[in-house]
């Protein structure tokens, strides 16, 4: 779990599958703050997709009613995995193109979502 936000009382943690589920929910019990921020890792849309994202998301969510978790699921370079996500109640992570990104954020803002642009990654 990434460190508490002291000024919003939020924290971050990355949920790559199931079983890492576990070891997020023992670090929430332990966990402050509020607020909590549950993250795909980098194309994690593309490997365990929006549904299951969000039903691991409500897994977590039922255990600890006292606090408010959002979940940010990285979507790669696939536009349509944002809307997908949105349609599931996550916000989004994408890497797109100017106008793209402010189509996606037009609809996130209009559903209630965030999305958040990832950087270009480089080719080395």
């Amino acid at each position: 779990m990434a460190p508490e936000d002291h000024k919003t009382k939020t924290a971050e943690a990355v949920v790559t599958d199931a079983a890492s589920l576990e070891t997020v929910v023992a670090a929430l019990a332990q966990c402050p703050a509020k607020h909590v921020l549950l993250t795909s890792p980098p194309g994690g849309a593309l490997t365990l997709g929006p549904l299951f994202f969000r039903k691991l998301m409500d897994l977590a969510a039922a255990r600890f009613p006292d606090k408010t978790l959002r979940g940010r699921l990285d979507c790669a370079d696939k536009p349509g995995l944002v809307l997908a996500a949105f349609r599931h109640g996550l916000d989004a992570a994408v890497e797109t193109d100017d106008e793209r990104y402010r189509r996606l954020q037009e609809i996130a803002h209009a559903s209630g979502q965030q999305v958040v642009r990832n950087q270009r990654r480089r080719g080395g």
